[in-house]
Protein backbone atom coordinates (compact mmCIF):
# COMPACT_ATOMS: atom_id res chain seq x y z
CA UNK A 1 0.00 0.00 0.00
CA UNK A 2 1.13 4.07 -0.36
CA UNK A 3 -0.62 5.70 2.26
CA UNK A 4 -0.34 9.54 1.94
CA UNK A 5 -1.99 12.69 3.21
CA UNK A 6 -3.42 14.93 0.51
CA UNK A 7 -6.25 16.96 0.12
CA UNK A 8 -7.54 18.03 -3.60
CA UNK A 9 -6.62 21.17 -5.15
CA UNK A 10 -9.73 23.36 -4.44
CA UNK A 11 -10.27 22.70 -0.36
CA UNK A 12 -8.19 24.47 1.49
CA UNK A 13 -4.78 22.97 2.79
CA UNK A 14 -6.01 22.80 6.57
CA UNK A 15 -8.51 19.51 5.20
CA UNK A 16 -5.19 17.59 4.56
CA UNK A 17 -6.70 14.05 5.06
CA UNK A 18 -5.16 10.38 5.07
CA UNK A 19 -5.33 8.37 1.63
CA UNK A 20 -4.28 5.44 0.07
CA UNK A 21 -3.39 5.07 -3.85
CA UNK A 22 -5.69 3.34 -5.57
CA UNK A 23 -4.04 2.22 -9.00
CA UNK A 24 -1.95 4.94 -11.79
CA UNK A 25 -4.29 7.36 -11.78
CA UNK A 26 -6.64 7.73 -7.91
CA UNK A 27 -6.47 7.94 -4.31
CA UNK A 28 -9.35 7.01 -1.93
CA UNK A 29 -10.09 8.66 1.78
CA UNK A 30 -9.48 6.32 4.21
CA UNK A 31 -11.21 7.67 7.00
CA UNK A 32 -14.15 8.36 4.81
CA UNK A 33 -14.24 5.41 3.24
CA UNK A 34 -13.83 3.35 6.48
CA UNK A 35 -16.92 5.07 7.72
CA UNK A 36 -18.54 4.66 4.60
CA UNK A 37 -17.77 1.07 4.84
CA UNK A 38 -18.62 0.44 8.37
CA UNK A 39 -22.10 2.03 7.31
CA UNK A 40 -22.71 -0.18 4.38
CA UNK A 41 -21.50 -3.51 5.90
CA UNK A 42 -22.26 -3.02 9.61
CA UNK A 43 -24.92 -0.03 9.44
CA UNK A 44 -23.14 1.00 12.34
CA UNK A 45 -24.71 4.08 13.49
CA UNK A 46 -21.46 4.98 14.98
CA UNK A 47 -19.42 4.59 11.93
CA UNK A 48 -18.02 8.35 11.40
CA UNK A 49 -16.80 8.65 15.28
CA UNK A 50 -14.97 4.85 14.98
CA UNK A 51 -13.52 5.93 11.12
CA UNK A 52 -12.79 8.97 13.09
CA UNK A 53 -10.59 7.05 16.31
CA UNK A 54 -9.06 4.45 13.95
CA UNK A 55 -8.26 6.82 11.10
CA UNK A 56 -6.93 9.49 12.95
CA UNK A 57 -5.95 12.78 10.81
CA UNK A 58 -2.06 12.26 12.39
CA UNK A 59 -0.30 8.95 10.66
CA UNK A 60 1.74 8.68 13.54
CA UNK A 61 -1.33 8.25 15.83
CA UNK A 62 -2.79 6.36 13.59
CA UNK A 63 0.45 3.59 13.26
CA UNK A 64 0.36 3.69 17.16
CA UNK A 65 -2.84 2.09 17.30
CA UNK A 66 -1.50 -1.04 15.67
CA UNK A 67 -3.39 -3.66 14.49
CA UNK A 68 -6.81 -1.74 14.86
CA UNK A 69 -5.77 0.96 12.33
CA UNK A 70 -3.50 -1.56 10.03
CA UNK A 71 -6.97 -3.82 10.19
CA UNK A 72 -9.26 -0.53 9.11
CA UNK A 73 -6.23 0.28 6.42
CA UNK A 74 -6.61 -2.65 4.76
CA UNK A 75 -9.95 -3.37 4.31
CA UNK A 76 -10.80 0.16 3.47
CA UNK A 77 -8.52 -0.36 0.76
CA UNK A 78 -10.26 -3.73 -0.69
CA UNK A 79 -13.35 -1.72 -0.46
CA UNK A 80 -12.83 1.02 -2.06
CA UNK A 81 -11.18 -0.52 -4.82
CA UNK A 82 -14.27 -2.28 -5.48
CA UNK A 83 -16.55 0.52 -5.46
CA UNK A 84 -13.99 2.61 -7.40
CA UNK A 85 -14.45 0.41 -10.27
CA UNK A 86 -18.99 0.33 -9.49
CA UNK A 87 -19.40 4.47 -8.98
CA UNK A 88 -16.09 6.28 -9.25
CA UNK A 89 -18.08 9.42 -8.50
CA UNK A 90 -19.19 8.11 -4.84
CA UNK A 91 -19.59 10.03 -1.67
CA UNK A 92 -18.98 9.64 2.06
CA UNK A 93 -21.36 9.51 4.99
CA UNK A 94 -20.63 13.88 5.52
CA UNK A 95 -21.20 13.92 1.35
CA UNK A 96 -17.02 14.49 0.71
CA UNK A 97 -14.91 12.55 -2.28
CA UNK A 98 -14.68 9.35 -1.51
CA UNK A 99 -11.93 9.25 -4.55
CA UNK A 100 -9.77 11.89 -6.17
CA UNK A 101 -7.58 12.05 -9.43
CA UNK A 102 -4.15 12.47 -8.28
CA UNK A 103 -3.93 14.79 -10.66
CA UNK A 104 -6.31 17.33 -8.83
CA UNK A 105 -4.51 16.27 -5.57
CA UNK A 106 -1.87 18.30 -3.28
CA UNK A 107 0.42 16.03 -1.37
CA UNK A 108 1.45 16.95 1.90
CA UNK A 109 4.77 15.46 4.06
CA UNK A 110 3.01 11.96 5.32
CA UNK A 111 3.78 12.19 8.69
CA UNK A 112 5.03 14.26 10.91
CA UNK A 113 8.03 12.36 12.67
CA UNK A 114 8.34 12.63 17.06
CA UNK A 115 12.09 11.80 16.06
CA UNK A 116 13.68 12.32 12.99
CA UNK A 117 17.25 10.78 12.92
CA UNK A 118 19.76 11.69 9.84
CA UNK A 119 23.10 9.50 8.79
CA UNK A 120 25.82 10.91 6.55
CA UNK A 121 28.75 9.34 5.08
CA UNK A 122 27.38 6.05 4.87
CA UNK A 123 27.64 5.21 0.86
CA UNK A 124 30.53 3.68 -1.09
CA UNK A 125 30.95 4.82 -4.25
CA UNK A 126 31.97 1.81 -6.63
CA UNK A 127 32.25 4.37 -9.78
CA UNK A 128 34.35 6.39 -8.30
CA UNK A 129 36.04 3.56 -6.40
CA UNK A 130 35.29 5.44 -3.26
CA UNK A 131 35.42 3.57 -0.02
CA UNK A 132 34.70 5.52 3.31
CA UNK A 133 36.02 3.43 6.22
CA UNK A 134 33.67 2.06 9.00
CA UNK A 135 33.72 3.71 11.79
CA UNK A 136 32.64 2.32 14.95
CA UNK A 137 29.11 3.59 14.92
CA UNK A 138 27.29 5.81 12.07
CA UNK A 139 27.78 9.21 12.10
CA UNK A 140 24.38 10.48 13.04
CA UNK A 141 21.97 13.54 14.35
CA UNK A 142 18.70 14.42 14.71
CA UNK A 143 16.71 16.55 12.59
CA UNK A 144 13.75 19.28 13.32
CA UNK A 145 10.00 19.41 12.37
CA UNK A 146 10.69 22.87 10.94
CA UNK A 147 12.70 21.52 7.88
CA UNK A 148 9.95 19.01 6.57
CA UNK A 149 7.67 20.05 3.62
CA UNK A 150 5.54 18.17 0.72
CA UNK A 151 6.60 17.09 -2.11
CA UNK A 152 5.88 19.67 -4.05
CA UNK A 153 6.60 22.54 -1.97
CA UNK A 154 9.27 25.31 -2.39
CA UNK A 155 12.35 24.88 -0.94
CA UNK A 156 13.67 28.64 0.73
CA UNK A 157 16.85 29.29 0.20
CA UNK A 158 18.23 32.14 3.30
CA UNK A 159 20.04 35.32 1.81
CA UNK A 160 23.05 34.66 3.69
CA UNK A 161 23.32 30.51 2.36
CA UNK A 162 25.47 30.70 -1.27
CA UNK A 163 25.99 26.91 -1.65
CA UNK A 164 23.02 25.09 -1.54
CA UNK A 165 23.33 21.40 -2.27
CA UNK A 166 20.55 18.20 -2.28
CA UNK A 167 21.01 15.08 -0.63
CA UNK A 168 18.19 12.07 -1.94
CA UNK A 169 17.84 9.57 0.55
CA UNK A 170 15.64 6.24 1.19
CA UNK A 171 14.35 6.99 5.21
CA UNK A 172 12.69 4.14 7.18
CA UNK A 173 9.01 4.74 8.66
CA UNK A 174 9.01 3.09 12.01
CA UNK A 175 5.88 1.13 12.82
CA UNK A 176 5.65 0.54 16.67
CA UNK A 177 7.47 1.74 19.85
CA UNK A 178 10.27 0.09 20.34
CA UNK A 179 14.01 -0.39 22.43
CA UNK A 180 17.26 -2.24 21.84
CA UNK A 181 15.82 -4.20 18.75
CA UNK A 182 18.71 -6.51 17.09
CA UNK A 183 19.25 -6.85 13.82
CA UNK A 184 17.50 -10.21 12.52
CA UNK A 185 14.73 -8.13 14.10
CA UNK A 186 14.60 -5.04 12.42
CA UNK A 187 12.53 -5.52 9.56
CA UNK A 188 9.33 -6.20 12.35
CA UNK A 189 9.53 -2.57 13.86
CA UNK A 190 9.20 -0.80 10.05
CA UNK A 191 6.26 -0.07 8.50
CA UNK A 192 7.64 1.49 4.75
CA UNK A 193 9.68 4.26 2.73
CA UNK A 194 9.72 7.21 1.60
CA UNK A 195 11.93 9.68 -0.72
CA UNK A 196 13.34 12.76 1.45
CA UNK A 197 15.53 15.59 -0.06
CA UNK A 198 18.11 16.79 2.77
CA UNK A 199 18.61 19.41 1.26
CA UNK A 200 22.24 21.20 3.15
CA UNK A 201 23.79 24.64 3.17
CA UNK A 202 27.71 23.71 2.67
CA UNK A 203 29.25 26.98 3.16
CA UNK A 204 27.26 27.19 6.45
CA UNK A 205 28.24 23.22 7.49
CA UNK A 206 31.91 24.08 6.83
CA UNK A 207 32.11 27.33 9.70
CA UNK A 208 30.15 24.78 11.64
CA UNK A 209 31.97 21.94 11.75
CA UNK A 210 35.57 24.15 12.15
CA UNK A 211 33.76 24.74 15.72
CA UNK A 212 32.50 20.78 16.20
CA UNK A 213 28.82 21.89 15.82
CA UNK A 214 26.64 20.58 13.13
CA UNK A 215 23.26 22.61 13.26
CA UNK A 216 21.82 25.02 10.96
CA UNK A 217 23.46 23.14 7.86
CA UNK A 218 20.62 21.31 7.74
CA UNK A 219 18.64 22.44 9.90
CA UNK A 220 17.18 25.86 7.72
CA UNK A 221 13.16 25.76 7.43
CA UNK A 222 12.19 23.67 4.47
CA UNK A 223 15.06 21.91 4.44
CA UNK A 224 13.96 18.35 3.93
CA UNK A 225 10.97 17.64 1.48
CA UNK A 226 9.59 14.26 1.95
CA UNK A 227 6.67 12.27 0.35
CA UNK A 228 5.45 11.67 -1.54
CA UNK A 229 4.07 8.89 0.17
CA UNK A 230 4.54 5.92 2.63
CA UNK A 231 5.39 2.40 0.87
CA UNK A 232 4.61 -0.05 2.98
CA UNK A 233 7.08 -2.79 3.52
CA UNK A 234 5.09 -5.61 2.05
CA UNK A 235 5.70 -3.73 -1.69
CA UNK A 236 9.50 -3.42 -1.00
CA UNK A 237 10.65 -6.74 -0.70
CA UNK A 238 14.47 -5.84 -1.30
CA UNK A 239 14.96 -2.24 0.32
CA UNK A 240 18.84 -2.89 -0.06
CA UNK A 241 18.93 -2.79 -3.72
CA UNK A 242 16.52 0.64 -4.83
CA UNK A 243 18.43 2.88 -7.43
CA UNK A 244 18.43 6.73 -6.49
CA UNK A 245 18.63 9.39 -8.44
CA UNK A 246 18.75 13.21 -8.56
CA UNK A 247 17.99 15.43 -11.08
CA UNK A 248 18.08 19.05 -11.51
CA UNK A 249 16.19 21.39 -14.29
CA UNK A 250 15.99 18.17 -15.71
CA UNK A 251 19.86 17.34 -15.81
CA UNK A 252 21.06 13.65 -14.11
CA UNK A 253 23.30 15.34 -11.24
CA UNK A 254 23.39 11.41 -8.74
CA UNK A 255 22.50 8.08 -9.33
CA UNK A 256 23.74 5.80 -6.90
CA UNK A 257 21.89 2.14 -5.34
CA UNK A 258 21.05 1.33 -1.54
CA UNK A 259 23.40 -1.69 -2.03
CA UNK A 260 26.56 0.52 -1.56
CA UNK A 261 25.23 1.69 2.01
CA UNK A 262 27.99 1.31 4.58
CA UNK A 263 25.97 0.32 7.45
CA UNK A 264 22.52 -1.49 6.58
CA UNK A 265 18.93 -0.65 7.55
CA UNK A 266 19.20 -3.40 9.79
CA UNK A 267 22.11 -2.19 11.35
CA UNK A 268 20.92 1.37 11.37
CA UNK A 269 17.64 0.24 13.20
CA UNK A 270 19.98 -1.61 15.44
CA UNK A 271 21.85 1.57 16.31
CA UNK A 272 18.81 4.04 16.66
CA UNK A 273 16.57 2.09 18.90
CA UNK A 274 19.31 1.81 21.46
CA UNK A 275 16.54 5.16 22.71
CA UNK A 276 12.89 4.28 22.55
CA UNK A 277 11.56 4.49 19.11
CA UNK A 278 8.12 5.58 18.64
CA UNK A 279 5.77 4.93 15.75
CA UNK A 280 6.35 7.22 12.74
CA UNK A 281 9.79 7.69 13.89
CA UNK A 282 12.20 8.34 10.79
CA UNK A 283 15.26 7.53 9.68
CA UNK A 284 17.27 8.67 6.74
CA UNK A 285 19.77 6.52 5.44
CA UNK A 286 22.18 8.76 3.71
CA UNK A 287 22.71 9.66 0.13
CA UNK A 288 24.80 8.24 -2.19
CA UNK A 289 27.96 10.03 -3.43
CA UNK A 290 27.85 11.43 -7.04
CA UNK A 291 28.76 10.67 -9.62
CA UNK A 292 27.84 12.98 -11.89
CA UNK A 293 29.79 16.00 -11.12
CA UNK A 294 27.23 17.35 -9.48
CA UNK A 295 28.52 18.51 -5.78
CA UNK A 296 30.48 21.62 -7.25
CA UNK A 297 27.22 22.98 -8.62
CA UNK A 298 25.30 24.58 -6.44
CA UNK A 299 20.91 25.38 -6.15
CA UNK A 300 19.88 29.03 -7.62
CA UNK A 301 16.61 30.36 -7.02
CA UNK A 302 14.52 28.92 -10.09
CA UNK A 303 16.06 25.64 -9.82
CA UNK A 304 13.94 22.27 -9.79
CA UNK A 305 15.05 19.60 -8.06
CA UNK A 306 13.59 15.93 -8.49
CA UNK A 307 14.55 13.35 -6.00
CA UNK A 308 13.70 9.74 -6.65
CA UNK A 309 13.60 6.40 -5.40
CA UNK A 310 12.77 3.23 -7.69
CA UNK A 311 9.03 1.51 -6.50
CA UNK A 312 8.59 4.59 -3.92
CA UNK A 313 7.98 7.66 -6.26
CA UNK A 314 9.61 11.33 -6.20
CA UNK A 315 9.75 14.58 -5.09
CA UNK A 316 9.49 17.87 -7.16
CA UNK A 317 10.36 21.02 -5.55
CA UNK A 318 11.30 24.39 -6.29
CA UNK A 319 14.25 26.25 -4.95
CA UNK A 320 13.04 30.40 -4.33
CA UNK A 321 14.49 33.38 -2.31
CA UNK A 322 14.21 34.09 0.41
CA UNK A 323 12.34 37.20 1.15
CA UNK A 324 12.80 38.46 4.97
CA UNK A 325 14.56 41.40 4.74
CA UNK A 326 16.05 41.27 8.22
CA UNK A 327 18.49 38.53 9.97
CA UNK A 328 20.04 37.68 12.90
CA UNK A 329 23.04 36.82 11.77
CA UNK A 330 25.68 37.36 9.77
CA UNK A 331 27.65 34.76 8.30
Amino acid sequence: MKIARYNIQTEPVTLARTGVLLGEEMIGDLRAGYAAYLAETANDPQAREIAAMRIPPNVAEMLALGRLAHEAITVTTNWLLRLMKENPAAKGLAGEPLFSPLANSRFHAPVRPNKFIAVSQNYHSPVKQLVHEKGQVPSCWIKTGNTIIGPHRDVVKPAAVKQLDYETELVIVISKRCKNVPEDRAYEVIFGYLVANDISARDVGNIEHAVGSRLLAKMFDTFCPMGPWIVTKEEIPDPMNLRIRTTVNGELRQTGCSRDMIWNIPQLVAYASQMTLDPGDLIMTGTPITESGGKDRFLNSGDVVVSEIEGIGHLRNKVVDDVAKEVSWQW
